[in-house]
């Protein structure tokens, strides 16, 4: 697969499109740039005519949205968490993110643990075979068994269409042996299971945002490098972020048009 399918594949996916949607919502952006004309109109009664101060306004306004937007940052704190926690499991060579990697994992790694190649299968878009891979395996570990347990929830979500998050965490929250695991580990398979319980709305078309945030509130604060910490960051404030830069590259132009040859 080229780099450009790739690309497309992840755009569309489901991953991809919750860190786009995760905030802020776009009537509060839409809303946003209206309210703009109210402030900059009152400056301007008042005798602020410089251009560039009025310009300015509109940016304070986005980065208010941003800061305003708690659930769409909690969304994407919880997220950086998750990333960074498979990453830092992961043992099996490069962690697959797409159908092609994913199958090429598969063939690579033939005696990874049933739990794991269950995922992956799920990644490559093979849920019937991760079922059945699952149903043919026992757990080795009390670890494994709440692994293959909220793997099957997961599973039971999907045959239902039950997506309740609040459901789901219940059921693994009830699964013998959950509250004898490491306060870490319970708290990484709550996450999961609550991440993957909202890919399956995602992908579904149903709306999934408001349910996720009020699923990882409880969880607050979340763990993650800072570099994830950054990334995410700059995808809250993204649109005031590009109205700067916009003004800033106006600017420049404008002043590299004007000057004495």
């Amino acid at each position: 697969m080229s780099a450009v399918q790739r690309f497309k594949v992840r755009y569309r996916s489901p991953s991809f499109r919750a860190l786009r949607d995760a905030g802020p919502p776009t009537s509060w952006l839409v809303i946003g740039a209206v309210l703009c004309a109210i402030p900059i109109a009152l400056l301007y009664l008042a005798g602020v005519n410089n251009v560039a101060s009025l310009l300015v306004v509109p940016f304070f306004v986005f980065v208010l949205i941003g800061w305003l937007d708690r659930d769409g940052w909690r969304i994407r704190m919880a997220l950086s968490e998750v990333a960074w926690q498979q990453r830092r499991r992961w043992q099996w060579g490069t962690l697959p993110v797409d159908p092609a990697t994913a199958e090429t994992w598969l063939a690579s790694y033939p005696d990874a643990p049933p739990e794991v190649r269950a995922s992956v299968m799920m990644t490559a878009g093979r849920n019937a075979d991760a079922r059945v891979l699952l149903g043919g395996s026992e757990p080795e570990a009390s670890a494994d068994a709440i692994r293959f347990a909220r793997l099957r929830i997961l599973f039971a979500a999907e045959d239902t269409e039950d997506h309740s998050i609040p459901n789901a965490l219940e059921r693994l929250e009830a699964t013998p042996g959950f509250d004898d695991l490491p306060a870490d580990e319970r708290r990484y398979q709550r996450l999961t299971l609550a991440w993957s319980i909202a890919w399956l709305r995602i992908r579904s078309r149903e709306p999934w945002r408001h349910d996720l945030a009020a699923a990882f509130r409880p969880m607050a604060p979340f763990r993650a490098p800072r570099r994830y910490r950054l990334f995410h960051r700059l995808q809250q404030y993204a649109l005031a972020i590009a109205y700067i830069v916009a003004l800033g590259v106006t600017w420049l132009l404008a002043s590299l048009a004007g000057a004495p040859a």
